[in-house]
């Protein structure tokens, strides 16, 4: 059954039900109020004619006047020596017990009421054949409305499922011929749920192939680049380490030496956002995964004039991919010796959260939403007596990205008394 079908099927089949309890409830109703209308009339005539047997009126000549009521309403008086006026009782109301009764005789409904008074027992019956044939008649009509609300309900919900199911059709066809490639059995179905399925796995899959083939891609460009990098660095440090090289030269040397470093943190951050979970979640040593990141960049921290503190508790864990973590920290701390030094830089924190901050110049309040921000380097650094690191503000973006991919937070604030301070909070990282 195709989905449009699903859904006018549906829809049809609460309209009916609906208007099927409404009229078979509205019938029982009308047949329960009819009942009781005519047992109300009964009733009323009994006591109108005990009232008359009371005063004696029953006892005359006048007795079998008084009980033809007419119509049809009928009554019968048994006397005290067997005398049944205006003639016999029929035999079905005759054996009835004193109170009111609903009977059938042959054709007819009868409700009854059967009483004594001072001139005997009295019967009273009301024949309803003719309300309820109106009552049936009544429910004819009800039949016949339903049926016509049904069949509206039907051509309606039909038109409004083709108004649903349409969009449902455009984006498949949309889909199918955005991604090329062999259509699965499900693309040639009469189900519009199927095709759209079978269209979204065949996009899912394109995406999936992309994706793969963009990680193996980036992988086998590191690769290619490692080894040039490292013997280009080797080469940079033997000409540094060079007795007869002048002055200017060697800054020059040193200058490509940092160059030549940040493309290597550059492509370690980004193997590291070709993740989209962590790889290999583990317990991580927050003290020793924070000096190791101090490690790789202290040769070049230290000459610019920063002074680094690991406040991290030994023994302190979180458990999270290890790359990814020492890829942020990293990032922090190149940055804090890149644009605040000369400054202190200090790093504490627990399992649920690190802290990197230092007492460097900080950056106006207007500047720190755009901190994250690539390429935005602020201010300072387009000074003349800027910082001249060879940054390329891409270092806290990447940072924060990758934070993102983890399930964390990072969040930069200004420090009291001047400075920055950055927020690495481990949201989704079970710590212990």
């Amino acid at each position: 059954m195709t989905l449009q079908r699903r859904v006018w099927t549906a829809l049809a089949s609460l309209v009916a039900l609906f208007v099927a309890a409404q009229s078979v409830l509205a019938y029982l109703s009308l047949e329960e109020q009819e009942d009781r209308i005519a047992d109300e009339l009964v009733l009323a005539e009994a006591r109108q004619l005990a009232i008359y047997a009371e005063r004696g009126d029953l006892d005359g000549p006048r007795a079998a006047d008084i009980l033809d009521r007419g119509g049809d309403l009928e009554a019968w008086l048994v006397r005290r020596d067997g005398e049944e006026i205006p003639e016999l009782v029929p035999a079905v109301l005759s054996a009835l017990p004193d109170g009111p009764h609903r009977t059938r005789d042959g054709s007819r409904h009868l409700h009854v009421v059967a009483m004594a008074t001072p001139a005997g027992r009295l019967v009273v019956a009301y024949d309803a054949e003719r309300t309820e044939q109106q009552v049936r008649q009544y429910g004819l009509y009800l039949l016949g409305l339903g049926a016509l609300c049904i069949a509206v309900a039907i051509a309606t919900a039909r038109r409004l499922a083709r108004i649903v199911v349409e969009p449902l059709e455009r984006l498949t066809g949309r889909l199918s011929a955005w991604v090329p490639g062999e259509a699965g059995a499900n693309a040639f179905a009469s189900d519009e749920e199927a095709r759209l399925l079978e269209a979204f796995g065949r996009v899912q899959s394109r995406f999936e192939d992309a994706i793969a083939h963009e990680r193996e891609f980036g992988a086998n460009l590191r690769h290619e680049l490692r080894t040039p990098l490292a013997a280009l660095r080797t080469d940079l440090e033997l000409l540094a380490d060079a007795p007869d090289l002048a002055p200017a030269a060697r800054s020059r040397v040193e200058r490509m030496t940092r160059a030549v470093d940040a493309l290597g943190g550059a492509f370690e951050a980004a193997g590291a956002l070709t993740r989209r979970a962590p790889a290999r979640p583990e317990p991580v040593e927050l003290a020793d995964c924070v000096e190791d990141a101090w490690l790789t960049l202290e040769q070049a921290a230290q000459p610019a004039g920063l002074e680094f503190r690991n406040r991290v508790e030994a023994g302190r864990t979180v458990v999270a991919d290890r790359h990814a973590l020492l890829t942020i920290v990293r990032n922090l701390l190149r940055n804090a010796s890149e644009h605040a030094a000369p400054a202190r830089c200090t790093v504490s924190g627990d399992a649920t959260a690190l802290v990197v901050e230092d007492d460097g110049p900080g950056l106006a309040p207007h500047e720190l939403p755009f901190v994250f921000d690539r390429a935005w380097r602020g201010a300072r650094a387009d000074r003349p007596d800027g910082p001249d690191a060879g940054g390329r503000g891409l270092g806290l973006a990447i940072a924060r990205q990758i934070a993102e991919l983890n399930g964390w937070s990072l969040r930069a604030e200004a420090r009291p008394g001047g400075g920055l301070r950055f927020v690495l909070a481990f949201e989704a990282a079970a710590g212990r």
